[in-house]
């Protein structure tokens, strides 16, 4: 089967559990082996978001969400086809090139307008201009 992401990719969330939709746009780290997600049965990477703030992560035991800090000691795991990978096709990406990506994504219907703060602090900064 061909997987969407690969060790190393900067990837996407496209899609969540409902309890954890506020992660739709986050940017994550992608990392190796990939791991089969029980309780979605799935296949999935570990992430991590790019930048340190918390996210929503869903606790097995009673079925709610947390925010939560990841680390690679305790990450994530997102199924494959959750994640959009960001590969650029020449020179080097940076966080900038990733939000544009993200943006032209947004408007053109493929994920949901994210809920998350820094996806605010860039409108606010857009009518300030």
């Amino acid at each position: 089967m061909a997987w969407r992401c690969k060790h190393g990719d900067l990837a996407i969330i496209i899609k969540e559990t409902p309890q954890c939709r506020a992660n739709i746009g986050l940017i994550v780290q992608v990392r190796g082996p990939m791991q089969y997600i029980d309780f979605l049965n799935l296949q999935g990477w570990r992430v991590k978001p790019i930048h340190h703030k918390k996210v929503w992560v869903e606790t097995l035991k009673n079925n709610i969400a947390e925010l939560q800090t990841i680390y690679w000691k305790y990450p994530r795991c997102i199924p494959d086809a959750w994640l959009l990978p960001i590969r650029p096709t020449e020179g080097d990406m940076d966080i900038s090139d990733a939000q544009e990506v993200l943006n032209s994504i947004t408007l053109k219907g493929y994920i949901e307008s994210p809920k998350c703060e820094t996806q605010k602090k860039i409108q606010a900064a857009k009518l300030e201009i």
